[in-house]
């Protein structure tokens, strides 16, 4: 166990770099992308995300009593079977592709004859989303045998309900991390006309920022972080939640994808939503506060609304 926790990390960015260079060596259009065109979207990838983890561990150090949290986190988890509830959490996780697949499928059926309606598509993210990344995780994993001493709803006692006034010093970093992206790319794209049904996307968005950082950092990467160490389960996490993205974005209504294939797609994604998972990872990692997490997701979506939805806004 110590040997994996000391490996983690170097484990993770080796997956990382095979899974980047592979898909530079094999697609043109992707290296394209990445030295020519799509350079901005990397810089706005990065820059913030460097600049606000930057930010948040200075602030852990200044002012945070991160050991004792991460005390609290590693009694919460005990009597936990960690590996089997991965198991568990990976199986879920493909029930959620596989739920997008055929939930698209069913809805494109009786959708408009050149797809999904937007509002069609967003039911088909909501719905799968919340089935196997929400409900049925948080019956399997904080319920997972231990509910008798009271362990099984310790951990999202401390994620949800967050008392001590230092763990909400992420929203510095939140704050400046949105506002430089939003510096960057407004002037190239604008932002959306307040409408009802851009204030009802809100809505569905914040749905499914909470049902994704619950089941990505609270449940996945807390646990990964007791198997791989904190940076080990950060970059694996990270890994997992861009490669779901490519996975799934045919059928997914909030992807930012260009949807290419899935070999440009996957290498965007690590490059993209991985480099935005490193910073979901690391705030969760310093203040155990979903809703950071979830206030971060839902500005960005804000700035950056897939032009499909923005179609359906103007409508």
């Amino acid at each position: 166990m110590t040997m994996v926790r000391r490996w983690g990390l170097a484990w993770g960015v080796a997956f990382a770099a095979v899974l980047i260079a592979g898909a530079l060596l094999a697609h043109p259009v992707l290296r394209d992308d990445v030295l020519g065109k799509s350079s901005l979207l990397f810089l706005i990838s990065w820059l913030p995300m460097l600049i606000g983890g930057v930010m948040a561990w200075g602030l852990v150090q200044a002012f945070g009593r991160r050991d004792e949290l991460d005390r609290r986190t590693v009694l919460a988890m005990d009597g936990h079977p960690v590996y089997r509830e991965l198991g568990w959490l990976v199986l879920l996780l493909a029930g959620f592709v596989l739920s997008m697949v055929l939930l698209s499928g069913i809805f494109a059926f009786y959708g408009a004859e050149t797809g999904i309606a937007p509002d069609l598509a967003m039911s088909v993210s909501l719905v799968s989303r919340l089935l196997f990344l929400f409900a049925v995780p948080l019956l399997i994993m904080d319920r997972s045998g231990v509910t008798v001493d009271g362990k099984g709803t310790a951990m999202p006692s401390i994620a949800l309900k967050v008392a001590e006034p230092w763990r909400w010093l992420g929203l510095v970093p939140v704050v400046f991390s949105v506002g430089l992206i939003g510096y960057l790319i407004t002037p190239h794209i604008g932002l959306p006309e307040p409408s009802l049904t851009l204030y009802g996307m809100l809505i569905a968005f914040t749905v499914i920022a909470v049902c994704e950082e619950i089941f990505f950092r609270g449940m996945m990467q807390t646990r990964l972080e007791l198997i791989l160490g904190r940076w080990g389960g950060i970059v694996m996490t990270s890994l997992v939640f861009a490669l779901t993205y490519a996975l799934i974005q045919p059928y997914d209504a909030v992807s930012q994808l260009p949807g290419h294939d899935l070999l440009h797609d996957a290498g965007m994604a690590v490059l993209t939503y991985g480099a935005a998972g490193l910073l979901y990872g690391y705030l969760w990692a310093c203040f155990r506060n979903t809703w950071l997490n979830v206030l971060m997701r839902v500005a960005v979506f804000v700035i950056i609304l897939p032009p499909e939805l923005q179609i359906g806004i103007a409508q």
